[in-house]
């Protein structure tokens, strides 16, 4: 198993694992507090050794943790959260038909389309999940867009697990541009990149692969630009 384990910004870090079956890198945030540790994404239940691994190299134990939220449903960003019995666990309301974890009792679903808890912000991005959020520290300036924004399945950038990613977004504006996103659902995408160009961010943190350091607005701004041209190819 291979995995990596850097730090996003003061604070805040990523473990991301390595998931032969999918081969594509699981990523989960640490945010370090206070008062305690918040978990964005917790990977699958198999690779939970790796989650205590990363708490140890914080001087951390899984007693630590004491908020954990999930982006959205798939068994690599919620079953991982097993092994916190300490944390309160939220996900999106519209989650809670589609989550795939045993015991969904554990988690709170009241998590609307926007709001605050404790530092964190949330908002509703939608287009991978009903219910998918994005969050935003705002003291780090670092925003999770789970899956709607990821890197599933390619090599990290030649710049590294944390970098500017150039190689990426260009990869992604051209996945963008052909097809990559189905034309009936461009619109509901383009009101989440919309929603995510409302914060001031420093680093995007994705559900897999690659984290983007530097002029985030830019490439939400690119992919708007390009969203909104297919969106009025298709409606020509």
């Amino acid at each position: 198993m291979d995995y990596l384990f850097e730090a996003v910004k003061e604070n805040v870090y990523v473990l991301a694992i390595w998931d032969s079956n999918w081969n594509s890198y699981n990523n989960c945030y640490f945010i370090v507090q206070e008062d305690g540790i918040t978990l964005i994404d917790s990977s699958k239940e198999a690779y939970s050794a790796y989650l205590i691994y990363a708490l140890k190299q914080l001087g951390k134990s899984p007693e630590d943790v004491k908020l954990v939220l999930a982006t959205h449903g798939h068994e690599d960003h919620v079953q991982g959260t097993a092994i916190f019995k300490n944390a309160k666990k939220y996900i999106h309301h519209q989650e809670r038909s589609l989550i795939e974890y045993p015991e969904p009792e554990h988690f709170h679903f009241d998590l609307s389309d926007r709001g605050v808890i404790q530092n964190v912000e949330y908002f509703w991005v939608g287009h991978h999940t009903p219910g998918s959020l994005a969050f935003y520290h705002q003291p780090s300036k670092v925003l999770f867009t789970g899956d709607f924004l990821c890197f599933f399945g390619d090599p990290l950038s030649k710049d590294g697990l944390v970098s500017a990613g150039n190689d990426l977004r260009h990869e992604w504006l051209e996945f963008l541009r052909n097809g990559g996103v189905a034309k009936d659902d461009i619109n509901e995408f383009l009101k989440g990149l919309k929603a995510i160009n409302d914060f001031d961010v420093d680093v995007m943190c994705t559900g897999h692969g690659g984290v983007l350091v530097g002029e985030i607005d830019s490439f939400v701004s690119e992919l708007l630009n390009v969203g909104k041209k297919l969106l009025e190819i298709h409606i020509n």
